[in-house]
């Protein structure tokens, strides 16, 4: 019996996933939630540099994958994951507590972070809001902030190179 009720529970959360997914998705122009592979974070971060000391965000970071692999090599790094989905907060959070990881997730629309202290950015989102984050990026980041972005360009901006992974592009930008 015990069984059926956890099956149940795990379905009402799932139903409650897709659902806010679908809405967020089809009504508000989100990006759905896809995570990016460990083989595409692990050969972006063989592509940056980045000082023992620096903050790092995630922007939409679902359950914050970059941001995992992230801490495992740079353990002395800040890490800020931004996520306005309550359930794929609510999970990561919980995920994150029990790894005893040092990340630290906002639930937040990411426009409504202050970026100043970035070193580098990460973003897996759409083509409209990688264009609405450009003028944000503009505002306030520092020079010399590191903004990487998978399959969609910030046309704001002139990459520094742009690598293709597994037939995805991902782009490198520096403010």
């Amino acid at each position: 019996m015990i069984q059926l009720y956890i099956i149940l529970f795990a379905l009402v959360i799932y139903f409650i996933f897709s659902a806010a997914q679908f809405y967020n998705v089809l009504f508000r122009g989100y990006a759905p939630f896809v995570p990016t592979d460990r083989e595409i974070i692990r050969k972006i971060m063989s592509e940056i540099q980045v000082r023992e000391q620096a903050t790092i965000y995630e922007l939409g970071c679902g359950r914050a994958g970059f941001l995992r692999l992230m801490e495992s090599v740079f353990p002395k790094t800040k890490l800020i994951g931004v996520e306005n989905l309550f359930t794929l907060y609510l999970v990561s959070q919980i995920e994150l507590k029990l790894k005893g990881s040092k990340i630290r997730l906002l639930k937040k629309n990411f426009f409504a972070v202050d970026l100043k202290e970035a070193d580098l950015i990460f973003c897996y989102l759409n083509n409209t809001t990688m264009a609405s984050l450009g003028e944000k990026f503009r505002r306030e980041c520092r020079p010399g902030t590191q903004i990487i972005s998978r399959s969609f360009p910030i046309p704001q901006f002139t990459p520094e190179k742009v690598i293709e992974i597994k037939d995805k592009k991902v782009y490198f930008y520096r403010v």
